[in-house]
């Protein structure tokens, strides 16, 4: 592993003009933040209403026959997968029958980590301290050496070949052609063995995959190519609307439906398992919503810490004032978007969200004025 380390210095001067640059950024990111917050609340409850209706509208149906009475309905049922579709890779040559064939390509390559250590010195400068370190390893993505800070004896060649997948055109459940929507949602991929004897012309093979350069002492451009296959028999079960003989996806008034499991499973715990998803992306787009709305809260108020950093202990006491107010004001801000959201489809809940939003806007105005109060005493000094 290579290192180099540089040590750079900004004056108090660059970086309140940096700091007020920021205000820019963090206003377009608040923006931003409150816009998917609330875009994520409308996403929630029109998914939970499409849900619920179907879990009212759902039809339980045999795989086969086809029963034209129910088309049109929203079905549910299990069954076994087939395709008669035979795969095939064009550059490497494996052709199998399969719902879907996946290669997987990765490239022995150069990647580039920094880490960097900051000084406040007297008077608002501060020196920074960053070391970068190069190391190879495996990735199926092309990692760019013309972006290093030292692409000197670091050089990353072209990737030849990219990972791709192939799937099935017909696949059926029982008597049912499957969408494209359904047939994409099938998953069980294992591993597939290759034959040592078909490794094309450069590369050597263990059985597992192909191999282009010297398995045992890897350099920077060797290749290894690995193959996954997801089988033509697989027993799954699927939600969607009966369309003549396919199963396609169901178009309801809030959304749609175009649920599948593997294995044989019920239709309510199917929507069960749909509500816990929900559930699962809901909050951890509030989470990251919340987040990017603390960032760029801190951009706004960066400016507060840097004047503070005239006298660097100062500096630290106000930075995490700073801190804490732009996380309260996020929390106060993330939670009247929600609230407002929320108002606008169910009242009540968006009620209590508000209450919340109020109570922490209270307890960050306090906090900013005592912040401010650290501020001003600071420039008196």
């Amino acid at each position: 592993m290579d290192s180099f380390t540089e040590t750079t210095h900004r004056s108090w001067f660059s970086r309140i003009g940096g700091a007020l640059t920021g205000i820019l950024f963090g206003l377009i990111l608040v923006v931003v933040a409150s816009s998917l917050l609330w875009w994520n609340e409308g996403r929630a409850i029109d998914r939970t209403r499409t849900l619920d209706a179907g879990a009212e509208a759902v039809v339980a149906i045999a795989a086969t026959p086809v029963d034209p009475a129910n088309d049109g309905e929203l079905v549910h049922l299990s069954g076994t997968t087939h395709t008669d579709a035979r795969l095939r890779d064009p550059i490497f040559a494996i052709e199998v029958p399969a719902i879907r064939l996946e290669r997987q390509v990765e490239m022995y390559q150069w990647s580039e980590q920094r880490e960097s250590e900051t000084v406040k010195e007297l008077g608002g400068g501060e020196t920074t301290r960053t070391t970068y370190s190069y190391q190879r390893t495996w990735s199926s993505q092309p990692i760019d050496s013309n972006g290093f800070r030292h692409p000197e004896g670091h050089h990353n060649p072209t990737m030849p070949y990219t990972s791709e997948q192939w799937q099935a055109d017909r696949v059926t459940l029982g008597a049912f052609r499957l969408a494209p929507a359904f047939v994409s949602q099938i998953g069980g991929a294992r591993t597939l063995p290759v034959d040592a004897e078909e490794a094309p012309t450069g590369f050597v093979s263990d059985g597992s995959g192909f191999y282009k350069g010297t398995p045992a002492n890897p350099e920077v451009g060797d290749l290894r190519v690995s193959f996954r296959v997801v089988d033509p028999d697989g027993e799954i079960s699927a939600i969607g609307r009966q369309q003549g003989d396919t199963l396609v996806t169901a178009r309801l008034k809030h959304g749609t439906i175009a649920l599948l499991e593997p294995g044989q499973i019920d239709a309510i715990t199917m929507f069960e398992h749909a509500h816990s998803a929900n559930a699962l992306l809901t909050w951890g787009l509030r989470v990251g919503g919340v987040v990017a709305l603390w960032i760029g809260l801190a951009l706004i108020l960066a400016p507060l810490k840097v004047i503070a950093d005239l006298i660097p202990m100062l500096g630290s006491l106000v930075g995490f004032a700073t801190g804490l107010v732009a996380a309260l004001l996020a929390l106060a801000t993330g939670s009247l978007v929600i609230a407002l959201a929320w108002i606008a489809h169910r009242p009540l809940l968006g009620g209590a969200l508000l209450v919340a939003a109020l109570l922490f806007a209270v307890l960050g105005a306090g906090q900013w004025r005592k912040g401010a109060r650290q501020a001003a005493t600071s420039t008196t000094a």
